[in-house]
């Protein structure tokens, strides 16, 4: 009787967990990193659209294979194509980035390699609705709409706005979930229903995911059934 032994092993990592390309970039790039000591890796990478669809156009990655040697680095790079300029000009369009790893062959029999696979959001803002400032905030504009335990989080921007969940309080003072759900994303000028723990809350805090993958808190206020970020002015610095 064979006997089959997993091999756990360290691989490829990215250094982020999202990406932004702007219509004003030829590029953008990421870092990948063998973070085994000695054993070299292939990193295979390559786009999806929002369907989840490979794809070359009209976004491109570049390598799409290459060997990264242990404790290395390597780095991935988005470019856009000429098709580029037929994607929407008043609103940011989603993709998906892919890394798969693959390790070298085994010198032992009856050795089970798993290859991991990264995958990060990739979404192309083009320069009509890129902001003058980076720390530029614009979750503060979501508006949310409640109807007994079902909340309506309507996003009136250009920009995808993933929200990880509503808290009673901040989470330095307490935090208390009031939502399920892992987290949701809101496409650009779309709305979303969800269910909330508590329908007669009236403030709350959203956290959500900034460009660096940070996770900040908006606090919110309702008046009615309607709820509204407080002032800048008001938000915890």
């Amino acid at each position: 009787m064979s006997v089959m032994t997993s091999f756990a092993h360290a691989g490829i990592a990215l250094d982020r967990t999202r990406m932004i390309m702007t219509g004003n970039d030829r590029s953008t790039s990421a870092n990948l990193t063998n973070t085994s000591p000695s054993v070299p890796f292939l990193a295979q990478s390559w786009v999806e659209n929002e369907k989840g669809e490979k794809i070359t156009s009209p976004l491109l990655v570049l390598p799409p294979l290459q060997r990264i040697n242990g404790g290395q680095k390597g780095i991935v790079r988005v470019t856009k194509t000429s098709e580029a300029d037929a994607l929407p000009k008043d609103r940011e369009s989603l993709f998906y980035l892919n890394v798969r790893e693959i390790p070298p062959k085994p010198d032992k029999p009856n050795v089970l390699q798993l290859a991991m696979q990264s995958r990060i959001k990739l979404f192309y803002r083009p320069a009509s609705i890129v902001p003058d400032e980076k720390s530029a905030i614009w979750q503060n504009q979501i508006v949310f709409h409640k109807q007994g335990s079902t909340f309506t989080a309507d996003n009136p921007t250009p920009y995808y706005v993933t929200i990880i969940g509503l808290t009673r309080k901040m989470e330095k003072e307490g935090g208390g979930k009031l939502t399920d759900f892992p987290g949701i994303m809101l496409a650009p000028k779309s709305s979303q229903q969800f269910k909330v723990l508590d329908s007669a809350i009236n403030t709350f805090a959203m956290m959500y995911v900034n460009d660096y993958g940070g996770h900040p808190e908006l606090k919110f206020s309702c008046s009615g059934s309607v709820c509204n970020a407080l002032p800048m002015e008001q938000q915890p610095k």
